[in-house]
């Protein structure tokens, strides 16, 4: 098994007596080890046939890092030179409003809208303990569809470990349901973005 695929840690979680034995024979084996189920924020998380599951080692669960990672809103690198893994989850928070002031005043915080109404807001991101570097950040609006209806990067020129950053979005809220207001980092200019934060606007 190589390390640079599968990225995983050790969590201590030990299983005793008949557990490993039911886990073993609900969830099958890889490669010798028994499976283990992975839920996350209640959320099961699935492995195709191509990737490597959770799996039991000497009563230790190990679970892939990436997929823990991307389900906790986390940033992973890997350093093949040290053979090391870093996780990094910065802090996040966002903040919806219908106007947020150059002072970063927040006026009419709002998380509720009404089906089919066209509204102008702005997303106020305030981001700490970013403890490693990154190449730019996005902010996106995703309908309950999963569809991408608004989205604006920015590049990072320094290494900042703090910021605030307000963007003005103009969206239609024309599906009923949950929207996703997301926060995502790339690490790299030909990276792929990750999301570390997502708030909710519910439309009804």
């Amino acid at each position: 098994m190589k390390v640079p695929r599968l990225l995983t840690m050790v969590l201590s979680l030990t299983l005793f007596g008949t557990a490993g034995a039911v886990a073993s024979s609900i969830w099958g084996e890889f490669e010798g080890y028994s499976k283990v189920r992975l839920v996350v924020n209640d959320a099961e998380q699935s492995f195709g046939s191509s990737e490597v599951p959770a799996f039991l080692v000497k009563g230790s669960a190990v679970l892939p890092v990436r997929t823990l990672s991307d389900s906790l809103q986390a940033i992973v690198k890997w350093d093949s030179a040290s053979h090391t893994v870093a996780v990094h989850k910065p802090n996040v928070h966002m903040f919806v409003a219908k106007t947020v002031e150059d002072d970063y005043d927040i006026k009419q915080p709002f998380g509720v809208v009404k089906q089919g109404k066209q509204l102008g807001f702005s997303v106020l991101a305030q981001v700490d303990s970013l403890n490693t570097s990154i190449r730019s950040f996005q902010i996106s609006i995703v309908s309950p569809s999963g569809k991408q209806v608004a989205a604006k990067e920015e590049v990072v020129d320094s290494d900042k470990s703090s910021f605030w950053y307000a963007w003005p979005f103009n969206v239609t809220f024309t599906e009923k349901g949950t929207y996703k207001v997301r926060f995502a980092v790339k690490t790299t200019a030909d990276g792929k973005y990750v999301t570390i934060s997502e708030k909710s606007i519910v439309s009804e």
